[in-house]
């Protein structure tokens, strides 16, 4: 059995690092090189992170018909500043996400006002006359 000590040497030893998933470590990869292996589903599951996240920032954010196109984009960002291996990566994507952000306006959510006690008190003495 052998032991490294020298980091450098077991990174070389393992193969090249991969961002995302971890390599190896994770169902669907080969722990030999870290490729997808045969009926990986993580490319999927990506995707259909990536499609939520574009469908929930549509509903957020109310972007221009050329806005609309950064949206899948900022999606990767957001994902990547989620799921990135390295802080450094995470980071820049989350900067990136927001630097973009910055550029579409948020949609305008129409609030019902509050109804105040005494109308709330009002609807239930018109609803239920008093008993005499």
């Amino acid at each position: 059995m052998m032991i490294f000590t020298d980091l450098s040497r077991l990174e070389a030893r393992s193969g090249s690092k991969m961002d995302g998933s971890a390599a190896g470590m994770a169902v669907g990869h080969n722990r030999l090189n870290g490729r997808f292996t045969v009926g990986n589903t993580e490319y999927r599951a990506r995707q259909q992170r990536l499609a939520e996240r574009v469908r929930q920032l549509t509903l957020d954010y109310d972007p221009s018909p050329s806005q609309l196109e950064l949206l899948p984009i900022i999606a990767r960002h957001l994902d990547d500043a989620l799921r990135g291996r390295s802080a450094e990566r995470r980071v820049r994507a989350g900067n990136a996400a927001n630097r973009l952000l910055r550029l579409i306006p948020k949609r305008q959510r129409q609030e019902e006002p509050l109804i105040t006690a005494r109308e709330l008190l009002e609807r239930i003495t018109k609803s239920d006359p008093p008993v005499a």
